[in-house]
């Protein structure tokens, strides 16, 4: 297709890679490469990609391509960036950055055109205290990682953690899903690149407003807040399904 006077085109080479054109040039190469927005900086057309070597264990990685008249197109990126991107876009600049987590800040960068990326100071992780055990009646999280939103269910998670806070806080911000089933939010996750070597299951009984947590840190056994035997047998049941792989 032409975008703004050149020839551009993302192909699929034999290599199942596929390969960004421009002009006939390569200019970039990956598993997956896409373009998702479109806007203008500087009165300077630019196109918001990602580019992506596949698999869960990463999200794609941000570039942008900017169209300066009479020039060559410009690429900057990707960025070097494992966690799920943003982009807002403004008349002089565009923001991108990433969630701060529990345990880092989130990332940050500002591209302009005449400069192209720079980083800059990300977000701290603060906890929404406005949001509690009543707000997550809305069932609205889809990940356990969801949960450290929630100011109150999160200084639960923080507590039956204890020692293992950081590592348990990392794990549920990693490769994972959570579901309600009835009453009971169930969530699992593993820490990137870790699947099936450290995980983490959590239950949030939204009925007697308690959190049962088990988590296996890399190379240990199973570790369980509150005990077992204090387990609803629903959140029992989650719990043997999970920690069912390792037998």
């Amino acid at each position: 297709m032409q975008l703004f006077g050149h020839h551009f085109v993302i192909t699929k080479g034999n290599d199942s890679q596929d390969s960004l054109k421009i002009d006939d040039r390569d200019v970039l190469k990956n598993y997956y490469v896409d373009i998702h927005e479109m806007h203008v900086v500087d009165g300077m057309p630019v196109a918001v990609g990602t580019s992506s070597a596949g698999g869960n264990a990463c999200e794609g990685s941000p570039f942008v391509v900017s169209f300066p008249q009479g020039q060559k197109p410009r690429i900057d990126g990707p960025l070097d960036s494992c966690l799920p991107v943003t982009v807002k876009p403004s008349d002089s600049k565009l923001t991108l950055s990433t969630q701060a987590t529990p345990n880092e800040p989130g990332q940050k960068w500002e591209w302009t055109a005449s400069a192209g990326f720079k980083e800059v100071q990300g977000e701290t992780f603060v906890a929404d205290t406005s949001k509690g055990w009543d707000q997550l009646r809305e069932r609205s999280v889809t990940h356990p990682g969801g949960l450290l939103n929630y100011a109150e269910v999160a200084a639960e998670i923080n507590h039956l953690a204890g020692a293992d806070k950081a590592l348990v806080n990392d794990i549920l911000i990693g490769v994972g899903s959570g579901v309600f089933k009835g009453d009971l939010f169930v969530g699992t996750a593993c820490s990137r690149h870790m699947c099936m070597d450290q995980e983490v299951v959590v239950v949030a009984d939204l009925a007697s407003r308690t959190v049962y947590l088990a988590w296996k840190p890399s190379g240990q056994k199973i570790k369980v807040n509150p005990a077992v035997k204090t387990w609803p047998e629903e959140a029992k049941a989650e719990l043997r399904r999970w920690a069912a792989k390792w037998k």
